[in-house]
């Protein structure tokens, strides 16, 4: 006990949190413009195949975006429910790795030899959690961002448009896909940065400083770019579907978008949306984590 309570004092639990919080939000505003463009290429030609596309590319797509709807609506769409999921989100996921790491083993956490299988069990729990509880604010986010015909209201005006029409479950849309890209996310990418940091400073060719933390951050963000990119396919395919009141869903679950989409799409559809993927999530990644670090460094907390 005198062992737990004494790791205890090396990080305090609300700031990190905040922390974690604060470092999502600067990064996810700098890197919505990529999202929205990421969002419209794996929603687009749902029912034209492969080779029929409105956004054959990332930076074709942001030229269209801006040439047909203006710049506004590349630097904006979404951005305030993306913020709000990455305050919930991203806080919970990325504050409550440590905390996860922890209970399953306070002492290998606290001297970082706890196993990579482990870290990766800390990630998707804590990612898990934060995907299930924040599901509507990313559920806003897509329908945002996919609404080229800005016929959508604000942010808390949609959430009870949708409350009242779908009811409570409706505002929970594709929670299946959204905790699975969680899950998969956050075992991917805070134990890939934290493991691969460990072993490089075990090597005794680096210290802990920011050129440390840039190498290990843009690991992490192929490593989550190429694990999560076919369940965000099909978390944006579920989320971005409106359908009309009483009609049946075309995307219904994960098994059947999922065969839906080798079927008339073959497995390259689940990578649809790859690079833009990873030009979010590698800036992404590489900015969160080189702020928190900082932040957890000037408010007096041990690096991860």
């Amino acid at each position: 006990m005198a062992e737990v309570a004494a790791m205890s004092r090396d990080y305090t639990v609300p700031k990190t949190f905040a922390l974690a919080g604060l470092s999502n939000m600067f990064s996810g505003t700098l890197t919505n413009p990529i999202d929205v463009v990421k969002v419209r290429m794996q929603c687009d030609s749902q029912n034209k195949g492969i080779y029929q596309r409105s956004y054959p590319g990332l930076f074709r797509g942001a030229i269209k975006i801006v040439k047909n709807e203006g710049l506004r609506v590349l630097l904006t769409s979404g951005l305030f429910p993306s913020l709000c999921r990455e305050a919930s989100y991203s806080t919970i996921r990325m504050g409550g790795y440590e905390p996860v790491k922890r209970l399953i083993s306070p002492t290998a956490a606290g001297n970082h030899t706890l196993p990579l299988h482990q870290k990766m069990l800390a990630g998707a729990i804590s990612g898990g959690i934060g995907a299930c509880l924040t599901t509507p604010f990313d559920l806003v986010k897509v329908r945002l961002q996919t609404d080229i015909e800005r016929k959508l209201p604000n942010t808390f005006v949609l959430l009870y448009q949708i409350g009242k029409r779908d009811g409570v479950r409706g505002l929970w849309r594709g929670c299946g896909p959204n905790i699975g890209r969680g899950l998969f996310t956050t075992a991917a990418q805070i134990p890939s940065y934290d493991h691969s940091k460990h072993l490089l400073l075990d090597t005794g060719w680096f210290q802990e400083g920011p050129v440390l933390h840039l190498i290990c951050s843009l690991f992490a963000g192929l490593c989550v770019a190429t694990a999560n990119n076919p369940v965000d396919v099909i978390k944006s395919r579920v989320q971005s579907e409106k359908r009309k009141l009483g009609t049946t869903a075309q995307y219904r679950n994960i098994p059947q978008v999922l065969f839906l989409i080798i079927r008339t799409e073959g497995v390259q559809g689940l990578y649809k949306g790859w690079f833009p993927n990873w030009a979010r999530v590698g800036p992404h990644t590489c900015m969160t984590f080189l702020l928190f670090e900082q932040l957890r460094r000037l408010s007096g907390i041990k690096p991860i």
